[in-house]
């Protein structure tokens, strides 16, 4: 009996080296090592050089995000309007790996004036390149180039950019999270060094981990607030057990819950300042890299008598139903003055102020000043 023709097995493509794939992926987390990556990449594939590019399809606009070290294909996005390996968005899905004569042949190439212009000075003709991702009518793309005297890529190289392919665009996609991450949270911490309330981010334990520049200078003058082996503690000794606590406290507590109402504190300011009432709200749990797991923190923020609360917009007014005459009085009283400092500022008798606070009081079922401020601090969305 004939035996039947076994075919050989597939040769299998090697796996890329473990030191490429490594670097690779550390990339993700230090973006400036990226061109020394290409260049091993380079090196690799026999290239004489290699992008990173992310390539607009709408418009043709074109910018090299990174390129290995070695250089020789810089300059090129000035062209990439032109380029004839661009021609179709079609051709650049996600995953892809492309060699030049699959997206025009090389004969048609030379005849293109990206060629002439572009290509010929730099002496680079071949094209092997990877699609890292594509989106809005945009794609991240991986390209390898050779010269006009060596081969043009082959079946071997274009596996082994598949594979390495995967890794780049792992690296890539993280190192995108933890720089829209990165940005969107130095946004919001600009916005809070705009604040003129002191406003401080503290862990737990009461370590700071931002501080914006009105709580920076609150900080420095110690005013009802000090820093003191890396912690946030009150100023005034008979303070700061209380403060430690309810840190503590709020910083584990969820900010959405039902529960996770602010605490509010009255700390003794200067001896020549009015005391400060301390807002402390959960802001949730926080990966922390020194502990190696998420940490609670929470949002400290400074009231005293520099504050200025408009009434018009006081929540805590409308939930109330205080009058306009009310409003200002609770308001006022909210940012650390006196009766008689209050009456003089609204052209009231002193009389006329306390009738206004007594009837405060009643409606917000309060009995002293700093039980409504306290109040008021927990109820009202206008406050941090």
């Amino acid at each position: 009996m004939a035996r039947s023709a076994v075919s050989a097995p597939e040769a299998k493509t090697p796996a890329p080296p473990h030191e490429l794939v490594h670097a690779i992926h550390a990339a993700g987390a230090d973006d400036e090592s990226w061109p020394e990556v290409l260049e091993r990449l380079r090196s690799h594939l026999g290239a004489r050089a290699v992008t990173l590019v992310h390539h607009q399809f709408l418009g043709g606009g074109e910018v090299t995000l990174y390129e290995s070290a070695a250089g020789g294909a810089g300059g090129m996005t000035e062209y990439a309007a032109r380029n004839p390996w661009f021609m179709s968005s079609c051709d650049y899905q996600p995953g892809r790996v492309m060699t030049g004569d699959e997206l025009i042949s090389t004969p048609d190439l030379r005849r293109t004036d990206f060629y002439r212009e572009v290509l010929q000075p730099r002496g680079l003709l071949h094209l092997l390149c990877g699609v890292v991702d594509q989106r809005q009518r945009g794609a991240h793309v991986l390209a390898a180039y050779r010269a006009e005297n060596e081969p043009a890529f082959d079946a071997a190289q274009k596996a082994e950019l598949s594979l390495l392919l995967q890794h780049v665009t792992l690296s890539m996609r993280s190192q995108w999270r933890w720089q829209e991450a990165h940005d969107l949270a130095h946004a919001l911490l600009r916005l809070s060094d705009q604040d003129a309330n002191p406003a401080i981010l503290v862990s737990a334990d009461g370590e700071p981990v931002h501080t914006n520049a009105a709580g920076a200078r609150l900080l420095e003058r110690r005013h009802g607030l000090r820093v003191d082996g890396g912690r946030v503690v009150a100023a005034h000794p008979h303070d700061r057990r209380l403060l430690a606590e309810t840190i503590a406290r709020v910083a584990h507590e969820a900010p959405g819950a039902e529960a996770a109402r602010p605490a509010v504190l009255t700390l003794a300011g200067t001896a020549d300042d009015e005391p400060v009432v301390v807002v402390v709200r959960p802001a949730g749990a926080v990966f922390r890299r020194h502990a190696g797991s998420p940490r609670g923190l929470a949002m400290v923020a400074v009231r005293g008598a520099q504050q200025r609360h408009d009434p018009a917009a006081c929540v805590f007014a409308r939930q109330y139903e205080l009058t306009a005459a009310q409003a200002r009085v609770s308001a006022l009283v909210f940012s650390g003055q006196s009766l008689a400092t209050i009456a003089r500022s609204l052209g009231l008798s002193d009389n006329t102020v306390r009738s206004h606070l007594k009837q405060v009081f009643q409606k917000t079922d309060t009995h002293s000043q700093m039980e409504l401020v306290h109040l008021h601090a927990r109820v009202c969305s206008a406050l941090p």
